[in-house]
């Protein structure tokens, strides 16, 4: 479905966002409402924290399908919540959120089983993207839209979107859009309008840090390779501008090497379906690990943004700190 009419689909419903807050996350505001109703003229992106504060998200994709490794990620990312040194402030979703055809309904009862039973207790609202598989029955992406309404946890206003958290400001993409460049007939418009809009935010952000995030990687040694429509069509315009861009869709866990001052992440361990990686002729790779189930933390103040990787044991296996005056510091021992 065209961005602008899943935008429209929620326009059109009118219900109220309910405002959430727990004590582990007080500082963090509640920006669904905002996302996805804006003000007219809107005064810009909303903003979950001040831009003087730090700020900790949850990143992980590949998850939906209600499976024991579904809920063993989801408890361990509970238990490193829960440790007073380190609650997050909000969540973001890589895509392929519901396996293996989406939602048909915001009423469907696997809403609960597979989202709120697992991620509800974390008291958190998620920022979400949508995936291939959201996509597999056209009712989905609509009924993710739709379910933003009536959740104190999900969020996904609109196809695409932005929005600032402390330091950093996220940009959310549509990749199914992006990835569907390739094929003949197909209708660019979508695309075209992506492309102009996530120049044009990322040309006016302020922010120290731009982290942009989806759900197709455009450097990958995982099973699906590297994504040509996003290094034709995406990378070009993250070059020079963002900091960071993590996906999902490969079911595994990577530190990729930075190209145009971006760094590349995969966080697609989420609990669906662990494979391996692949072979790495390119030499892409700096760090990797296949057949593991895990989820990211991202760490942000004014001068570092911190990437780690952690299993469902919530063993750290890889940090990666990038600091305005210092060089990149890896640790990421060999699997």
């Amino acid at each position: 479905m065209h961005p602008r009419l899943l935008n429209a689909a929620v326009l059109l419903l009118g219900v109220t966002v309910f405002a959430q807050t727990t004590p582990a996350v007080a500082a963090a505001a509640d920006i669904c409402e905002a996302l996805s109703f804006p003000a007219d003229p809107s005064p810009g992106p909303p903003v979950i924290k001040p831009a003087d504060l730090s700020v900790r998200i949850l990143a992980f994709g590949d998850f939906g399908d209600g499976g024991k490794d579904q809920m063993a990620v989801a408890s361990a990312m509970l238990a490193y919540h829960q440790d007073p040194s380190h609650p997050f402030d909000f969540g973001i979703t890589l895509g392929d959120n519901f396996y293996e055809e989406g939602l048909n309904s915001p009423t469907n009862s696997r809403w609960k089983s597979n989202w709120e039973d697992p991620y509800g207790p974390l008291g958190l609202r998620f920022y979400a993207s949508l995936g291939n598989h959201d996509y597999y029955d056209p009712a989905s992406p609509i009924a993710e839209a739709l379910y933003s309404q009536k959740s104190k946890t999900w969020c996904l206003p609109r196809s695409y979107y932005t929005y600032i958290a402390g330091p950093v400001q996220f940009f959310v993409l549509d990749t199914d859009w992006i990835m569907r460049a390739w094929q003949k007939n197909q209708d660019r418009a979508p695309l075209e309008l992506q492309k102009i809009w996530l120049k044009t935010q990322l040309d006016a952000s302020t922010s120290p840090w731009k982290v942009v995030y989806g759900h197709h990687p455009v450097y990958s040694t995982g099973s699906h390779q590297n994504n040509d429509p996003m290094i034709r069509e995406i990378l070009p315009i993250l070059k020079q501008r963002a900091n960071v861009y993590i996906a999902g869709h490969d079911h595994d866990m990577q530190y990729l090497k930075p190209e145009g001052g971006v760094h590349f992440f995969v966080s697609g361990a989420g609990g669906h379906e662990k494979r391996d990686l692949a072979a790495d002729p390119q030499q892409r790779r700096i760090w990797g690990v296949g057949k593991t189930l895990g989820f990211s933390v991202l760490e942000a103040d004014g001068s570092s943004l911190t990437v780690s990787f952690f299993n469902e044991k919530n063993t750290q296996l890889c940090k990666v700190k990038l600091s305005k005056s210092q060089p990149v510091a890896v640790s990421c021992p060999k699997p």
